[in-house]
């Protein structure tokens, strides 16, 4: 059976429930594949604040209380509201919150990172990158682990006690030695070769670091198709 992701379900509720959106949604038959649909989401997906979480799961149980009544008088009365919205749109408010994929439940949680929307983002990376290793799959398996150092790194040049004067400072000082090009002022405009040259300076990796995270970076130059041609390489 395929798995139920938390998009497909939304996408379901507004093709029956194309009000839901705003707020508000008939009642019909077509609820109880929407409940069944939700609950075979896997639960690492429902990745919600406890207070969405609550509301998700309180919507499901008035549902599902309404369909047994409605199941064994007849379609009778209304739905009672959850917070004041229908049930249904309670459910899409949760569900695009949630993403479509999970790490192994191994990947490493990141508690140090505050932010938990970018915890979870560099998680899934990290754990996208460990299914594609596990899969003999090096191209992506590369890649997205590249994409998990910029961001690490990114996040570290942004958390004190460093301040941007150091990292400007930093950044003119890798560049006046020749090891990368002049960086951008916007830190989010660097590219991945930058973020190692200034991170290492300012010592936040070290040892045989530098040399792993310039591996990702140099297999990422490469596989550009022109560059790859040119270079012979294979990828």
């Amino acid at each position: 059976m395929s798995q139920v992701m938390p998009s497909q379900v939304v996408q379901t509720i507004d093709e029956l429930f194309p009000h839901a959106a705003q707020g508000r949604a008939s009642h019909s038959p077509a609820m109880t594949g929407i409940i069944s649909l939700a609950k075979a989401i896997p639960p690492e997906l429902i990745s919600v604040s406890s207070n969405d979480y609550a509301d998700f799961v309180l919507a499901i149980s008035t549902i599902e209380y309404h369909l047994r009544v409605w199941q064994a008088r007849g379609n009778v009365g209304g739905m009672a509201p959850v917070k004041g919205m229908d049930a249904i749109s309670i459910i899409r408010q949760v569900l695009v919150k949630c993403p479509d994929e999970f790490p192994p439940s191994a990947t490493t949680e990141l508690i140090f990172i505050g932010d938990r929307e970018l915890r979870n983002s560099i998680r899934r990376d990290l754990g996208a990158a460990t299914r594609a290793f596990d899969n003999s799959e090096w191209k992506a398996a590369t890649v997205l682990a590249g994409a998990a150092i910029e961001a690490l790194l990114l996040w570290k040049l942004q958390e004190p006690p460093l301040d941007d004067n150091a990292v400007q400072f930093a950044a003119k000082a890798v560049t006046a030695a020749g090891k990368c090009e002049r960086p951008k002022p916007d830190l989010d405009r660097w590219n991945l070769d930058q973020y190692i040259e200034v991170a290492t300076h300012l010592d936040i990796i070290r040892g045989d670091t530098p040399s792993a995270a310039k591996l990702a970076q140099n297999f990422r130059n490469l596989i550009h198709p022109g560059r790859a041609a040119r270079l012979g390489a294979d990828l």
